[in-house]
């Protein structure tokens, strides 16, 4: 039986052998097609979206932002900013500083580059609320008020509980754009700004 395909075979046109090139060819390109579409049917597409794809910046992918800026400015007021604003962008909101702001003391104290908190409060002072005593302010009440922007490690230790260690402490990690902003920090725990809370500003 094998002679007589073997003979069939060999009576073959080369036209013939062509066709049956081309069938088996044919046969495996199916093949290998129809294994990749059973492989991609199983497969997941993850598709990452960022930022800059969705049209959106890295600013208004964070949340919204709601501060008050009070004192010294052309339009004081509560302004909503977006995720990430400094306290400079406060001030461009706010019209800037007016001619009666004490700007000595805020290059001093005061950094543009801070980053803002939802809630925060800002003032800015008047020439006429910064300390004339170093780092005391006269209250109306007659208070001695203890500015832990810029007394002194000395004024800082006259405070209920706090001493030498960590009056350095608040000096070190200034400057406090709000009074509870010492216990955040590090400077004084929330018991001992209660005991003093009435002596302490930062303006």
């Amino acid at each position: 039986m094998s002679e007589t395909l073997w003979n069939k075979l060999g009576k073959l046109t080369k036209m013939d052998g062509v066709l049956i090139g081309l069938l088996a060819i044919g046969l495996v390109v199916s093949g290998i097609s129809l294994f990749r579409g059973i492989t991609k049917d199983n497969q997941v597409q993850v598709e990452y979206l960022d930022a800059t794809r969705s049209g959106l910046s890295d600013r208004e992918l964070i949340k919204k932002l709601v501060v008050d800026i009070e004192g010294a400015v052309f339009s004081p007021g509560v302004y909503e900013l977006s995720g990430g604003s400094r306290i400079k962008d406060v001030l461009i909101a706010a019209g800037g500083f007016t001619e009666k702001a004490d700007r000595m003391f805020c290059e001093k104290n005061l950094n543009l580059a801070q980053e803002v908190k939802d809630g925060q409060k800002i003032y800015i002072p008047f020439l006429t609320d910064t300390p004339t005593d170093m780092g005391y302010v006269e209250a109306k009440n007659n208070i001695r008020l203890v500015n832990l922007n810029t007394a002194t490690v000395g004024e800082l230790d006259t405070l209920w509980g706090v001493g030498p260690a960590r009056a350095e402490s608040i000096v070190k990690n200034r400057p406090y754009a709000s009074v509870d902003e010492v216990v955040s920090r590090g400077g004084m725990t929330k018991q001992i700004l209660e005991k003093n809370r009435e002596k302490l500003t930062v303006y």
